[in-house]
């Protein structure tokens, strides 16, 4: 779909092909100490998630097939998931991510896993009903001891606030283990709404004063007392299975949801005015999930929600506020062969697979069409993608496979387009975790998987297919984590890389090598977002705090630095994740901020005209007009400006990507809804009262 243009405008072309299956969010756990969240889909792929500030995701753990990951639990910085495979395994979140090390549990597939609150103990609940303990001493992982074998699987567990005790949920049970001297020492039968139908336990909570709660297959929320192994309270919360627990900070809130798609909210409160006992009361409920809610979690007065759909919720209260964020693949996982308006290109990233699509233009009738899809070797996962912007060369990286074909296109005739896989490349055209190539499409960067080195190859125009390896650029030596951002300029000059220690550093080839030329003054938090304006050494940063700068590295000052104060149509909870400087204006950008496109302008101009307006308007100094542009303003560099206008252009929902096709046309790249949902299973359906 493409909108018509009119004076003053350019035109927008809506991307809506782009058929993302759903992936499950299976499991999550939070850790207060990194301020990142960690969660598992379906398809074994670990998310890690940073917390600090605007949520984005930080590093992604490729998963594959018959992966399972069935439990995650920090330490402090580490990271252990447990698996069906009867794994535990911990996690090097370093520069790049990494098995630290895998123990073959005792008892087959492994379904749960919880640390200590004092993080010295790792247990792990297992098929055969067998209860590992570990040891985390001194940064290493040690096998302290296994608990009594019980009869059936350990679905979840929990440790007390002291360490010494574990409370388990399994088939019609909760069990409290000593884990000293590994015997249980109570346990309580849940009982069952059925004869014939065993009662599943699947979420357990043990509060500060040992008091116990479990969710369960009956829907009910049972509270014990954990030294007497008595029940307390029950309530019956729905009619389908309870399948997850989560504890606010206060320690006063319990939230608890499951196949109905409502998370529903417990408050302790003093219980004199009824015979003296402490209450659990209902209070209110959240919605927003279609499908069932399999996981949660909280920090601060925030809660992380996640399941069938997908779909990653973050509310917060007071005021009540719903962050969506869509279960997109990681970026890059669009992108438009923009070299010309006559390639009209896009190169869109699946799990497995690559499909490359013709953007219709505003005179033609109908849409783009699937001209290509490029499987990958043994359905593994793709790390990395990309598309030379004369369409010419497509590259993509697996975990263990790289591969480079050449891609002739037929625009007249594109069933006659020819494919052909590179097999004369460079010793060092190995497996990469990222791709770029220069505006020509005669450069290209891989950049290693061992997190250090970007390799450089370039193709004469006439040489044919013969790629030649030029050097290898040792970027350890000034990132000292992964690059997660990183741009190549239009001029095929500068290359700008970006990492999550927040170090910005420009390459400038010269003499065919490429060195560094400046690294830029280091931010206190990572950066979401990068772009060089073309035709200038201009670069524009933006951070998860909303803090966006524009960087001149060639006369080494800042242009413009400012925090965006997002308009309240805007979504302020949401980061920066994309910018494309605007070809027909100096001091113009377009901004992805979620699921919006927003327009900034900037300049001494606009800097003139807001004084102006505050000079004549004191009263209302720093405040947004109400029916007019933001104004955002904040301390840059010195010299710098530090006021934009900043107006929301249109709402993309699921917007991938958004760049420039030329120097009238804006691509925004959005998942389809309807891949997203058709592919779900029957959501929860609760019959009403007198109705069919």
């Amino acid at each position: 779909m493409v909108t018509e243009k009119v004076d003053g405008a350019c035109q927008l072309h809506n991307v809506q092909f782009y058929n993302l299956l759903p992936r499950a969010i299976v499991c999550s756990s939070f850790g207060s100490t990194s301020k990142k969240l960690a969660l598992a889909r379906d398809d074994g792929t670990i998310e890690i998630w940073n917390m600090a500030n605007a949520p984005f995701l930080e590093k992604t753990i490729p998963g594959g097939e018959g992966v399972s990951i069935e439990g995650l639990a920090w330490a402090g910085q580490r990271l252990f998931s447990v698996s069906l495979a009867g794994t535990l395994v911990e996690w090097d979140l370093g520069k790049m991510p990494r098995v630290k090390q895998s123990i073959l549990v005792t008892g087959n597939a492994a379904w749960c896993v919880d640390v200590s609150k004092d993080e010295r103990l790792l247990a792990v609940g297992t098929e055969g009903g067998y209860i590992n303990v570990y040891r985390l001493d001194n940064d290493e992982l040690t096998y302290e001891r296994i608990l009594d074998k019980q009869e059936g699987r350990i679905i979840c567990c929990n440790f007390d606030y002291t360490g010494d005790f574990l409370v388990t949920g399994s088939a019609d049970a909760v069990r409290v283990w000593d884990v000293r001297n590994g015997h249980a020492v109570h346990k309580m039968t849940t009982g069952r709404a059925h004869n014939k139908q065993e009662t599943t336990v699947w979420a357990v909570l043990v509060l500060r004063d040992f008091t116990i709660m479990s969710a369960d297959s009956r829907g009910k929320l049972v509270v014990y007392d954990g030294h007497l192994g008595t029940v307390l309270e029950q309530h019956v919360v729905s009619t389908g299975d309870l399948l997850c627990l989560a504890l606010n900070e206060k320690r006063n809130t319990v939230f608890v949801a499951g196949v109905e798609p409502i998370i529903r909210m417990f408050e302790r409160v003093d219980g004199q005015k009824v015979h003296g006992d402490k209450l659990w009361v209902r209070t209110y409920s959240r919605r927003g999930h279609t499908h069932d809610i399999k996981t949660l979690a909280t920090h601060w007065k925030y809660l992380f929600s996640g399941g069938i759909d997908g779909s990653l919720h973050v509310t917060s209260s007071p005021p009540y506020v719903l962050d969506v964020h869509s279960p997109l693949l990681p970026g890059p996982a669009a992108m438009v062969a923009a070299a010309t308006t006559d390639s009209r290109l896009a190169l869109l990233k699946y799990v497995n697979y690559l499909e490359v699509w013709t953007l219709a233009s505003a005179s033609q009738d109908g849409g783009g069409s699937k001209v290509l899809q490029i499987r990958s070797k043994n359905d593994e996962h793709i790390v990395a993608a990309a598309i030379s912007p004369n369409s010419r060369w497509i590259v993509y990286s697996t975990e263990s496979t790289v591969r480079l074909l050449r891609y002739d296109y037929n625009r007249n005739d594109p069933v006659n387009s020819r494919l052909q896989r590179v097999q004369n490349t460079p010793e060092h055209f190995a497996v990469c975790y990222r791709a770029n190539f220069t505006h020509d499409s005669c450069g290209l960067f891989l950049y290693d998987r061992s997190g250090s080195t970007i390799n450089f190859f370039s193709c004469a125009a006439d040489d044919g297919d013969e790629w030649d390896h030029k050097q290898s650029i040792d970027a350890g030596r000034w990132l000292s984590e992964m690059v997660t951002l990183s741009a190549v300029s239009q001029c095929g000059r500068y290359l700008v890389c970006a990492d999550l220690a927040s170090s910005i550093v420009v390459f400038e080839r010269t003499e065919s090598k490429w060195k560094r030329s400046i690294s830029l003054p280091r931010y206190k938090l990572p950066p979401t977002a990068l772009a060089i304006q073309p035709g200038k050494t201009r670069l524009a940063v933006a951070f998860s705090d909303h803090k966006l700068f524009v960087y001149d590295f060639d006369q080494f000052s800042f242009v413009f630095s400012t925090y965006l104060q997002l308009p309240n149509d805007a979504q302020p909870n949401h980061p920066v994740s994309g910018i494309a400087f605007d070809p027909r204006q100096e001091s113009a950008m377009v901004l992805q901020n979620g699921s919006k496109i927003l327009s900034l302008r900037y300049g001494a101009d606009i800097e003139q005209q807001l004084l102006e307006q505050e000079r004549n308007n004191q009263a209302k100094k720093r405040r947004p007009a109400s029916n007019g542009p933001h104004v955002s303003e904040a301390g840059g560099g010195e010299g710098s400006l530090t006021k934009c206008k900043l107006r929301l252009v249109r709402d993309a929902p699921r917007l991938v990507s958004i760049e420039w096709l030329g120097e009238s046309e804006l691509v925004a790249i959005q998942a389809n809804a309807l891949s997203l949902v058709e592919h779900l299973p029957a959501a929860f359906r609760k019959k009403a009262y007198r109705k069919e």
